[in-house]
């Protein structure tokens, strides 16, 4: 049963959650979360955000690897993932199809629902890839993308989007959850469930180079505020403060 199910999972750490000192949660969503969800006392929990290991070395992004232009996408790609929104959203834009592809990173070669969800659309491996790989494959494809498109409906952080900022690639992406809270004024968002939004948004800002030289700027600013230093400092001092 599926409220049996979800009580066995819920029970244990709403234990958890009560017996902990302090809790240490990656975005002020999360904590957010915790407090609404599982009643957890404010006063317990400190938000201490993630950064990215990813740094850029010359010889990972002189060669591009994917000759056409394109949009990045990054991870898993089902459920709340939302990646059927954008699939749709780039199968009815004219405009995006003759002027980009979609290359999918990771999250496993394209299921049989997933081929169909194309073939449903119009759209075949020419207009949407997918590809495995190592970081330094990865930073490749952030470094030469058009932009990462992100329209996930729920993130507890969102890493892909730090990352991209990171890169001076452009980020597009969900104004729901930890989205906004991570990517700040570096990103453009959408309303993930509206893919008529998401055409319209991608449609827009894609081909105004000025905007998207002012966008990177920003992401790349904005990217400064997460490190892995102020992440370690953080959380120690939260050890040293339950000695």
């Amino acid at each position: 049963h599926k409220e049996y199910k979800k009580d066995i999972y819920y029970r244990p750490k709403k234990k958890a959650l009560e017996n902990a000192d302090k809790i240490i949660c990656i975005s002020k969503n999360t904590a957010n979360d915790l407090i609404k969800f599982y009643d957890v006392e404010k006063s317990k929990i400190k938000v201490i955000y993630l950064a990215s290991d990813l740094k850029l070395n010359p010889e990972d992004s002189n060669l591009k690897i994917i000759n056409n232009n394109y949009l990045l996408y990054v991870g898993k790609r089902q459920g709340y993932k939302n990646f059927n929104k954008l699939v749709k959203a780039f199968s009815i834009s004219k405009k995006l199809k003759e002027n980009f592809q979609i290359i999918c990173f990771g999250g496993g070669s394209f299921e049989n629902s997933e081929k169909e969800l194309l073939s449903d659309n119009g759209l075949n491996y020419k207009n949407v890839k997918q590809i495995d790989g190592n970081d330094r494959i990865l930073k490749n494809l952030y470094t030469n993308a058009a932009a990462l498109i992100y329209p996930s409906i729920y993130e507890g952080f969102g890493l892909p989007i730090l990352e991209a900022m990171q890169f001076k690639c452009p980020v597009f992406c969900s104004n729901t959850s930890s989205m906004k809270e991570i990517g700040g004024d570096g990103a453009v968002y959408f309303n993930p469930n509206e893919i008529d939004e998401i055409r319209f948004k991608l449609e827009l800002h894609l081909f105004d180079n000025i905007f998207l030289k002012n966008l990177k700027k920003n992401g790349l600013l904005h990217s400064n505020n997460f490190s892995w230093k102020r992440c370690s400092e953080q959380t120690m001092k939260v050890y040293q403060e339950l000695q």
